[in-house]
């Protein structure tokens, strides 16, 4: 599917689907979190933040050392001590040729160009030693629900997919409470999350409690380039696009996926999860499990997300995938 960008009051628009992105590849899109049917029970939409923010520095970056942490660093670059730390920043890297691109949390900064970035292996694995960055701020739960803050209830709940969580990978609880001017709480923790980084490739739960709608507005960058993630064993996906795409461009697949690994999309109106399984018959297919039927080509809607479980976990740095974009920004 090519996006065909046209004139709009001096600026340049993509039509999205139902939805407009303004000056090319700034924009917004509207994300709705449906209320309960009636009182007393509640409604889960699964959904993601799949634009991205400014950037606020880019250039040549080089790879360096790897402990528990990675190192890298920018030449020439001056900033303050705690400029990408103040506030959570990412890193995104480039890979295959600047085509691809992965995001990483900025731990630490030097004041001249030295960069700690998060990471569960050697980046040198998987990215040339000299590439190129992007740093960009990242999105928290704060900034993901700030534009509907005032309609969140203190009953509904909000699920994160946690591996790291101590007693094992699970569905991290927040909620949302109005003392003191408004403050994101980990239930799971007891413990502040106004500046929780939901990372790029994460999608979020959203129980609601009450039976109105929550509309929010994102607003940020398009991605222009195909998204890469890293999952290993379990984990809850964005889509990583503010458009329809298909199963099979999520990237959910390739030579470190075995058949049996499966996916499954949450169906907001059934409250189920529909269960598919991935096949290497035909260079790769995805199965309906409980309607045996091909879904290669099911549609996954804009802004949300997807349960992924693997056969079997393997290595930190083997679980790469690359969702590829269902439109080209640069078409005529």
């Amino acid at each position: 599917m090519n996006i065909s960008p046209f004139l709009l009051a001096g600026g340049m628009a993509v039509s999205l689907l139902a939805e407009t992105v303004y000056t090319i590849p700034q924009g917004y899109t509207e994300v709705t979190i449906a209320g309960a049917s009636s009182a007393g029970e509640t409604k889960l939409t699964a959904i993601s933040a799949t634009l991205l923010q400014d950037v606020a520095y880019s250039g040549a970056v080089t790879i360096g050392a790897y402990t528990d942490s990675q190192a890298a660093s920018v030449a020439g670059a001056s900033w303050t001590v705690t400029q990408w730390t103040d506030e959570p920043h990412l890193a995104y890297l480039s890979v295959a040729g600047n085509a691809a691109e992965k995001a990483f949390l900025i731990l630490e900064n030097t004041t001249s160009g030295g960069l700690t970035l998060a990471a569960e292996s050697d980046l040198l694995v998987n990215f040339p030693a000299s590439s190129t960055i992007k740093i960009r701020k990242a999105n928290t739960l704060s900034s993901i629900f700030s534009s509907g803050a005032s309609d969140i209830d203190g009953a509904d709940r909000i699920y994160i997919w946690d591996n790291g969580k101590e007693g094992g990978p699970g569905w991290s609880t927040f909620r949302y409470s109005s003392i003191g001017g408004g403050n994101w709480v980990n239930v799971t923790a007891s413990s502040l999350a106004n500046d929780m980084v939901v990372y790029p490739d994460e999608g979020i739960f959203v129980q609601r409690a009450v039976t109105t709608d929550i509309q929010l507005k994102l607003f940020g960058e398009v991605p222009s380039v195909p998204q890469v993630a890293s999952i290993e064993g379990t984990g809850f996906l964005s889509s990583r696009v503010p458009v329809n795409t298909e199963l099979q461009n999520l990237g959910i697949q390739g030579s470190n996926w075995v058949a049996g690994d499966r996916v499954y999309i949450w169906n907001a109106d059934g409250d189920v999860w529909e269960a598919h399984r991935y096949t290497d018959l035909g260079g790769g297919l995805w199965i309906d499990i409980l309607r045996g039927a091909l879904s290669s080509k099911q549609i996954i809607t804009p802004n949300s997300a997807v349960f992924v479980v693997r056969e079997s976990e393997t290595a930190a740095g083997d679980g790469e995938i690359t969702t590829t974009l269902p439109y080209d920004l640069t078409a005529e």
